[in-house]
């Protein structure tokens, strides 16, 4: 198991609803159909957010974040993104 996790801060709460929307309706969806197992947001304020993404290993996590370079570029050119990620060490 592999686990990424990315922390948006977004300029305004507008923008924030309106990442939040794309992510439910386009990449959380394609990303699951190409081989994420699971993709959870949760919110932090009115205008940060992350987002926990599994993946059953380090190869597919790279093929999905590679689906995803593009729209990642235009996301945190208005916010700021912070990504952690690595395998799973003790699941409880």
């Amino acid at each position: 198991m592999y686990c990424r996790v990315v922390n948006v801060k977004a300029l305004s709460e507008l923008q924030m609803k309106m990442i939040i929307s794309y992510l439910e309706t386009t990449m959380l969806p394609r990303n699951l159909g190409a081989g994420q197992t699971s993709g959870e947001v949760f919110s932090i304020s009115k205008t940060e957010f992350f987002v926990v993404s599994r993946f059953n290993d380090k190869a597919t996590a790279d093929k999905i974040m590679s689906l995803m370079k593009e729209e990642l570029k235009e996301i945190s050119q208005g916010s700021k993104m912070t990504v952690l990620e690595g395998p799973l060490l003790i699941e409880g």
